[in-house]
């Protein structure tokens, strides 16, 4: 017996020595992938990463829907769909577009949302956060969690982002803390990107979860107001006081 469990032994060590290198790549894209939070389908993300962050996905849907309580809000890389869904029950006056680059992910989050109910309020597509299929000034708020780090373009992705946002109305995004990101991908802080893009700038707070962990990031980025908003407003204003003043004359 023991001559056995030697001879074994010694296979694994000779069979471990042979495919050492494959062995070595294996573990070290497997460590990635659960760091990056990019596991091989929809099903095991759902399953494994989002569900242990449905406390996560709480918090930031109550944060979101103080900060857009009615209109239009865009989620950008919408996963499985568990964000979306909790937002929609925080904010009934918002209807919630998700885009995310994975078909997989958009049709399980459509059948997420179909299976609660809100399939009136709430729908995913596929698309790239560097072309987003909306409009000029188009939505009234957008929301992100966990996706900026996959992001390809970073920067040309808060560009389009600055884009469909109406003036004055404002994205939250949501990522991985540095001491997290950085060693993932390797990008630019937050705090670089919000300055090098059309916003010019943004707020960046550590968010600590779970407990007093500060796992997490959040990036506030405005869209400001343009320059002659103000004034055209102003202009129709006294031209409706001149159409007055005008008609009063015509009176005496």
């Amino acid at each position: 017996m023991r001559r056995r469990l030697a001879w074994l032994a010694t296979l694994a060590l000779i069979g471990g020595w042979f495919y050492r290198d494959r062995l070595r790549t294996y573990l070290k894209e497997a460590f990635a992938n659960v760091r990056a939070f990019d596991l091989p389908t929809a099903g095991t993300y759902d399953a494994l990463v989002a569900s242990a962050l449905e406390g996560f996905y709480a918090r930031v849907a109550e944060e979101t829907a103080s900060a857009f309580p009615r209109g239009r809000v865009l989620e950008v890389g919408s996963g499985p769909g568990q964000l979306a869904a909790c937002l929609a029950r925080e904010a009934p006056n918002v209807t919630l577009v998700g885009v995310d680059i994975s078909e997989a992910m958009v049709e399980r989050a459509s059948r997420r949302a179909d299976e609660a109910g809100l399939a009136g309020r709430v729908r995913f597509e596929v698309g790239d956060v560097g072309a987003l299929s909306f409009d000029d000034g188009e939505l009234d708020g957008v929301v992100s969690t966990l996706s900026l780090h996959h992001w390809p373009d970073p920067s040309r992705g808060l560009a389009e982002i600055y884009r469909v946002l109406k003036p004055g109305q404002e994205a939250r995004i949501y990522d991985l803390a540095h001491w997290l990101w950085l060693p993932a991908q390797g990008g630019n802080r937050l705090s670089l990107l919000a300055a090098a893009s059309p916003f010019g700038g943004g707020e960046v707070e550590v968010v600590r979860w779970p407990g007093a962990v500060p796992a997490f990031v959040l990036l506030r980025l405005r869209r400001k107001e343009e320059a002659g908003s103000s004034g055209r407003r102003i202009g129709a204003k006294e031209k409706t006081l001149n159409c007055s003043r005008r008609s009063a004359r015509i009176d005496d």
